[in-house]
């Protein structure tokens, strides 16, 4: 798959597969993440690959509190498609089956451009994705665990000495291919 393939198909997945991911294309997908441009080349990512069935387990309860507290979050975004709010809390409590839940941490959080640092993991992340998407495993970029508080809980179990959890990434073969959505006009201009 070229570049402008995998930029123009590759879907958020909510529902995988069970079948495994092979460590050698996960390799490939992590360091194609760590090729990303960074703010003065410091290159803030750290990448921690949760396949273990029991490690999996203990994100997935991790991420039953984060249900619990993005539910108003739900309720208000979704109000006119309440049949969203169920499925968007069990993606997020089984991770659609994923066999692998990527977390992703900034290190030096206290780095002076925290912005710089933070748009170097996102670099870093959307690199992931492609790529992944490159070996047609799909992916979904999950924000609510950090935005619900919850990054503390990663960090003490999966990387203490790591910095700051950003955000978590599910990888897997899709069990489904969403369609598009529709586009917005106007967000872009070419002066």
């Amino acid at each position: 798959m070229d570049t402008m393939e995998a930029l123009l198909t590759r879907r958020s997945i909510r529902k995988y597969r069970p079948e495994p991911v092979p460590v050698e294309d996960l390799k490939e997908i992590l360091a194609a993440g760590a090729t990303a441009p960074s703010a003065v080349n410091m290159q803030h990512w750290y990448f921690v690959a949760v396949q273990d069935p029991a490690a999996l387990e203990e994100v997935k309860a991790i991420m039953g509190g984060v249900v619990e507290k993005f539910q108003p979050v739900l309720e208000e975004r979704f109000s006119r498609h309440p049949e969203q709010i169920g499925i968007t809390n069990r993606f997020l409590s089984t991770l659609g089956g994923a066999p692998v839940c990527l977390l992703v941490f900034m290190l030096k959080p206290d780095y002076p451009d925290r912005d710089g640092a933070m748009q170097s993991v996102s670099a870093a992340i959307e690199n992931v994705l492609l790529a992944a998407w490159a070996k047609g495993i799909g992916s979904c970029w999950l924000s609510a665990p950090q935005r619900m508080g919850f990054g503390p809980a990663f960090q003490r179990r999966f990387a203490p000495d790591k910095g700051e959890f950003v955000a978590a990434v599910t990888l897997g073969y899709p069990d489904q291919q969403p369609k598009m959505p529709p586009r917005r006009d106007g967000r872009y201009l070419i002066v």
